[in-house]
This record gives C-alpha cells, sequence and structure tokens, in this order.
C-alpha cells in the first residue's frame, strides 16, 4: 500500500517530465527540418549554377521560408543589427549550426541579381560572428567564411 501513495505522489513529477520531453523532441525536429529546408536550397542554387540553368528566384525562397519559419530572407537580410539577436533568440530552429547555414545561403545569394550584394555578405557576417560568441569556439571553416566575405566586401567597395 505504501509503494502505491508513493507512486501516485510521483505521476505529476512523472507527467511533467513527459511533456518537457516532448516539447524537447519538438523542438529537435523543428531545427532539423530548418536544417534540411535551408541545405536543400544551397543545394538547388547550386545545381543550377553548375548545369548553368539559372532559375534562382529570390521570391520562391522567401515564400518557402516564410510558410517553413515564419521570416523571409529579404526580411533577415534588411532587419536593424540591433534587432538581429533578439529575432534569432526568439526563433528555436535557429540554433548555432543553422545559423552558419544561413550565412551561407546568404554568401551564395550575394551573387545574385535582385540582392544588394554588400547588405547579404554584411549579415551573412554578422550572423557568423555571432555563432563565434555563441560557440566560444574557433572554427577553420568559419574564419574561412569571414575570410572570404571580407575579400568580397573589399573588392566591392563595402
Amino acid at each position: 500500500m505504501g509503494r502505491r501513495k508513493s507512486l501516485r505522489k510521483e505521476l505529476p513529477l512523472l507527467k511533467e517530465i513527459l511533456k518537457f520531453m516532448e516539447r524537447r523532441d519538438f523542438i529537435v525536429d523543428e531545427i532539423q527540418k530548418f536544417g534540411q529546408m535551408v541545405l536543400g536550397l544551397i543545394g538547388k542554387l547550386v545545381q543550377s549554377r553548375l548545369t548553368q540553368q539559372y532559375d534562382f528566384n529570390l521570391s520562391m525562397v522567401d515564400l518557402e521560408f516564410e510558410s517553413e519559419a515564419g521570416f523571409t530572407l529579404k526580411m533577415l537580410i534588411e532587419m536593424d543589427s540591433s534587432n538581429l539577436e533578439a529575432f534569432l533568440a526568439n526563433h528555436r530552429e535557429l540554433n548555432s549550426e543553422n545559423i552558419e547555414l544561413l550565412a551561407d545561403l546568404l554568401i551564395e545569394i550575394s551573387d545574385d541579381p535582385g540582392v544588394a550584394t554588400q547588405v547579404a555578405l554584411a549579415r551573412a557576417k554578422e550572423l557568423l560572428l555571432l555563432v563565434d560568441v555563441r560557440e566560444r569556439t574557433y572554427a577553420i571553416e568559419r574564419a574561412g567564411k569571414l575570410d572570404f566575405i571580407e575579400g568580397k566586401l573589399r573588392t566591392t567597395g563595402f
């Protein structure tokens, strides 16, 4: 009888733990889904360049972003820097890995017509620097991307 009382007391705690684990699984799923979407877009862009069938359409990408993530690349690019960190914090799917993928996408689209090269590259740089601060680690690949951006910004006069 004492064991049943103990289990009844523990049941609400176990239910709370289960709810927490379900929320955590949902967030992990959202993070993975967002990363896959961005990787897919980068893949489409690279493939269209390799086959020289250039049909990358920023408007279509923005529609996909808006439906999947609730924001557009245009919004991300044009956002005031003072609002960027709060914006990233409000989007659970934007962990450091996905922020870096977003920066990669911005680098890729920076040469496309209809995209302000300097602004897209400056935002990509800002995102990569935020990842550096968040992760508190030095990554050679990230440093290489930052060097690439710096070089492109110098040649475009920004």
